[in-house]
């Protein structure tokens, strides 16, 4: 798909490959490089000051640090890297298959830039524009090459803080290098650099005649390369600027050579026209695997997933299940749906990402406490305090279970990680956490990250059962795994007994049935649904409720969580009303999708089509999603980069049924 300028006020060009992404205005200047650091997960580089490190429970301000690049977007206001003096009459842009984004843009003054933008699988970023002129004059066009950079670590500053990081103090400096053909921005705290050259029709620019070399602290640098040419007609004009961030300190035996433009990463995998369907699920899987997933290293084969790579660019077990489901799904059709490529290179690339992410969970995430942490850097070390969520427990064991009948030729790795006792492990920690007077397993906090009023949480409980009674079924199959499937099928049943006894409740002012959303055991509970309790959607395709009575209140649930009684969870004004969260105050994304995939669950046409209106009306330009909305507007409200709800969209739209409809 093309988009033109009107559309792509919402959000940045974003584009990634094997571990290095890219986001750019709608120009193609930079607003931010990332990529992996052995000690700090991920560092940037971009055209802005360094988190206040003094500022981690100041939510506005957070907010606020997350907006800044959809600021620069719709204000207009330039990133680094190279520029164009010139006044814009249109412009448009494509994005297809991992690492490359095409940018056409016409001026007033005639003439026509395609920049293509790159992501190569050496880790350099390149930004080539191509400049010719439509009209039968020569016209001269200045340009620059701009250095105004900060080289830091990613803030991780969360909404519901849980635990900060002490941020290396922000020290940029800028120097020309190898006879002033290089330019370089490093931090020295940090322990990172940016280095830059340009192209000028095949010949390497020497930039360091205008670059003064200086530090800066808690600024960005200051620096720019500037230029003029005339464009003649019937001629054209190439200028290529190649960046590259690194860990470590720039070596002296790094010398500035001609880069060749190629393609690397691997294009769509459709070969027919998109439907918006289409589009969502190639989107979002190339955003998965070009910008949140990040190998460690080739001999490790360990992969973090991160929920998206710029607000929090962090591996949370629960939003990587989910991706990694979809991914899964993606790999599972890909021989037999319409219009895909069939011999496309994702086949090993999706295969390779999931096996890699489960050696990164139950192999690198580490576990000081026993369990898995809310959310993790891309080194596997915790990013948060030892808060205990009991349905990020159970996310690993589910995705064990998912890889086996994906892959059934990896039966041998999934014996493997089964051996390694972290599965028994992880058991016996959840078992710990049962309430032996209710049967119940405590946790402490949502799948929202917000903190209990009761220790017992509904949707977790679906899941736990969920996940145990897969996990009996694969470990039946494996030998030697008798002893394993067997307690997993016991822990299902307790779960299954105890939840149904103190869940199921009668709620005296709505005269139903229906399931608490948090309980005590004692008689204590909430009423209530949210946009991240996934689990409870689809307790009933999975077989949870399975009585009359069960089915029920499983509906009667579903029907309260979208409606004006379920409080602080649905927001009901607006065009855009739905199902939302008390972690960010407003409709959600997934909530939408739950709505659309309830009204296909019982069957209501008119409902399916309403939500999946929304779903499209909220949809970024680029196919993707943000995690919260303006119910009158449809627009961002929270986090624009979000992988988890573009996932469960794409993973819907693959499902028997759906697929054959939308796709």
């Amino acid at each position: 798909m093309h988009f033109t300028q009107d559309q792509m006020v919402s959000k940045t060009i974003d584009i990634g490959y094997q571990g290095v992404s890219l986001s750019t205005d709608n120009r193609g200047t930079i607003l931010q490089i990332s990529t992996f650091h052995p000690k700090h997960g991920i560092v940037v580089a971009e055209p802005y000051e360094q988190f206040d490190g003094t500022r981690f429970y100041d939510t506005p301000y957070v907010r606020n640090h997350r907006a800044r690049m959809l600021r620069s977007v719709q204000s207009g206001s330039a990133g680094f890297g190279l520029r164009f003096d010139t006044e814009m009459k249109s412009l448009s842009v494509k994005e297809h298959g991992l690492g490359q984004a095409i940018i056409v843009l016409h001026t007033t003054s005639g003439l026509e830039i395609t920049t293509s933008l790159i992501v190569r699988g050496d880790g350099k970023v390149i930004q080539c524009s191509q400049i010719k002129s439509n009209i039968s004059q020569s016209v001269e066009i200045s340009y620059s090459l701009d250095f105004g950079v900060s080289v830091n670590r990613a803030s991780y500053g969360q909404l519901t803080e849980g635990g900060p990081i002490p941020i290396p103090a922000s020290e940029n400096r800028i120097q020309a290098v190898d006879r002033g053909r290089t330019v370089t921005v490093s931090n020295i705290n940090l322990g990172a650099y940016l280095y830059g050259q340009l192209e000028c029709n095949g010949e390497i620019a020497f930039l360091g005649q205008q670059i003064e070399n200086g530090t800066f602290f808690q600024s960005p640098a200051n620096g720019s390369f500037s230029g003029s040419f005339v464009s003649v007609p019937g001629s054209v004009t190439e200028l290529m600027a190649t960046f590259e961030l690194r860990p470590g300190q720039y070596p002296s035996s790094i010398h500035a050579k001609r880069v060749i433009l190629e393609r690397v990463g691997p294009g769509s995998i459709w070969t027919s026209p998109e439907t918006p369907g289409r589009f969502i699920v190639r989107r979002n899987l190339e955003y998965i695997l070009g910008n949140c997933a990040i190998q460690l290293s080739t001999a490790a084969n360990a992969v973090c997933i991160l929920t998206d790579h710029v607000a929090l660019p962090l591996g949370w077990m629960r939003d990587n299940y989910w991706q990694v489901r979809f991914l899964m799904d993606v790999h599972q059709n890909l021989g037999g749906l319409r219009g895909i490529d069939k011999q496309t290179p994702y086949h090993q690339l999706i295969k390779d990402t999931a096996k890699g992410h489960l050696n990164w969970i139950f192999r690198h995430a580490q576990r000081s406490k026993g369990f898995w942490h809310r959310s993790y850097l891309t080194t596997g070390v915790p990013k948060d305090g030892p808060v205990f969520q009991l349905d990020q427990q159970c996310y690993p064991l589910l995705e064990l279970c998912d890889f086996w009948h994906t892959f059934p030729d990896e039966r041998d790795h999934v014996k493997a990680i089964m051996d390694e006792e972290v599965v028994s492990e992880i058991l016996d920690l959840i078992e710990s956490k049962e309430d032996f007077s209710t049967g119940l397993f405590s946790t402490e906090e949502t799948p929202g990250d917000d903190a209990v009023e009761f220790p017992f949480h509904f949707s977790s409980h679906i899941l736990l059962w969920h996940t145990t009674s897969r996990l009996s079924k694969v470990a039946s199959q494996l030998p030697g795994g008798s002893a394993l499937s067997a307690r997993s099928n016991a822990l299902a049943k307790r779960v299954h007994t105890s939840t149904m006894k103190y869940f199921l409740n009668i709620a005296p002012e709505r005269n139903m049935c229906l399931f608490s959303y948090l309980v005590d055991g004692r008689g204590g509970r909430t009423f209530y649904h949210d946009a991240n309790d996934i689990p409870t959607l689809f307790a009933a395709e999975w077989g949870f409720v399975q009585t009359t009575l069960e089915k029920q209140a499983w509906h009667n649930t579903m029907a309260f969580g979208f409606s004006s009684a379920n409080e602080g969870g649905y927001y009901p004004v607006g065009p855009f009303g739905g199902l939302g969260s008390v972690h960010t105050r407003g409709p959600w994304t997934l909530g939408y999708f739950q709505r659309w995939r309830y009204a296909q669950m019982v069957g209501d046409a008119q409902e399916e089509s309403a939500a999946w209106q929304k779903i499209l009306g909220v949809m970024l330009w680029d196919g993707t999603f943000s995690e919260a909305v303006d119910g009158q507007t449809g627009e961002c409200t929270s986090k624009a980069w979000f992988s988890w709800p573009g996932s469960m969209i794409g993973a819907g739209l693959l499902q028997l049924g759906n697929k054959e409809r939308y796709l």
